[in-house]
């Protein structure tokens, strides 16, 4: 599936059967992706056991929420197959 770093859209966005979703990050607010990438951390664990990971920053760091000293973060998004899946 393509993902990109949607600019300015506070996440990522997937293109997931010729329409666009939106993989938003609640918190810091102004998600800027700087980089991703998909892991399997356990073969066995189904989609429990991999994950896409992501980190944000900006050129700006004393713009972002929390202000000066404010340091980059790196948010995991957990894809599951269907909302209900356990």
């Amino acid at each position: 599936m393509p993902i990109a770093t949607g600019n300015l859209n506070d996440g990522l966005l997937a293109l997931v059967d010729g329409k666009f979703v939106t993989l938003r990050v609640p918190y810091p607010m102004g998600f800027y992706a700087k980089w991703m990438d998909g892991r399997i951390d356990d073969p066995n664990g189904g989609w429990k056991g991999k994950g896409l990971w992501a980190t944000t920053s900006t050129r700006a760091p004393f713009h972002m929420e929390g202000g000066r000293g404010t340091r980059p973060k790196v948010a995991k998004f957990q894809l599951r197959p269907d909302p209900l899946a356990r």
